[in-house]
């Protein structure tokens, strides 16, 4: 107990040099006294996300939203500095998963039901379907299909570069085909939802929101993030839902999620 009491003091005099003196240096400490935070959470989400991407390249975003957080963090709000800086971490993550995957959340889900109904009806038929028949199972047109299916096979054609290099040149970015859903439009229209829904929520409940409808983790998964239980998590789930509740009880909103 007097080990964590003394590191504990270490750290909060760590804060106070720094917020005096703005040094680098002591920038650079605080970072690394909370690097393993950013590891934790990003081997955690990493779970959830794109296969293809590692917990080690989930980090690599993370520690930028790190490092914004250290540098923009006020000892002075009262605030645990851990549970201001999962939210940065999040959204350094969360940027860097859209810049890097062409498909996005919609066109995952486009591509498991293609997948899940080639299987279905090549087992029931003993023939693959045509295209025909799986845009009308899935009740789209064919053109849209078309387009669907061409993004996903070329998300699957693995780039030259390491994950390092694409991550460092922009340029990739020119050269994966357009997002055919969400829009951008609509990208935007969840964003701003979002903000609207969880302002004025205090910082770990705007996270427990982002990371259980937006990241699709579990309540489990959400726990080890935030360093809580499974059943605490839960409860002040159902506690930001009843408020959210209370909140907007009596007010028309014409967003559409």
């Amino acid at each position: 107990m007097k080990r964590t009491t003394r590191k504990n003091d270490d750290v909060t005099a760590l804060w106070c040099r720094y917020g005096k003196t703005r040094s680098v240096a002591l920038r650079n400490k605080l970072v690394e006294r909370f690097v393993p935070l950013v590891d934790k959470m990003a081997e955690i989400m990493a779970r959830r996300l794109w296969p293809r991407v590692t917990a080690d390249e989930l980090a690599s975003a993370g520690y930028d939203g790190l490092i914004s957080a250290v540098t923009a963090f006020d000892l002075d709000r009262g605030v645990k500095f851990e549970t201001y800086c999962r939210q940065r971490i999040v959204g350094a993550i969360r940027d860097w998963q859209r810049e890097i995957d062409p498909l996005g959340r919609s066109g995952r889900t486009f591509e498991r039901s293609l997948n899940a109904l080639e299987d279905r009806i090549q087992a029931e038929n003993g023939v693959k379907a045509t295209s025909d028949e799986l845009a009308d199972e899935m009740g789209i047109t064919l053109g849209k299909f078309n387009r669907m299916k061409r993004t996903v096979t070329a998300s699957h054609q693995v780039p030259l570069e390491t994950p390092a290099e694409r991550r460092n040149d922009s340029r990739i970015s020119s050269l994966v085909p357009v997002d055919p859903g969400p829009s951008p439009v609509q990208h935007t229209e969840r964003e701003m939802i979002r903000e609207y829904l969880t302002k004025g929520l205090k910082e770990q409940d705007r996270l427990i929101i982002t990371l259980y409808y937006y990241e699709r983790l579990t309540m489990a998964e959400i726990g080890r993030v935030l360093g809580v239980s499974e059943s605490r998590v839960c409860q002040r789930h159902a506690e930001i839902v009843e408020q959210l509740r209370t909140r907007f009880a009596n007010v028309a909103c014409d967003l559409v999620a």
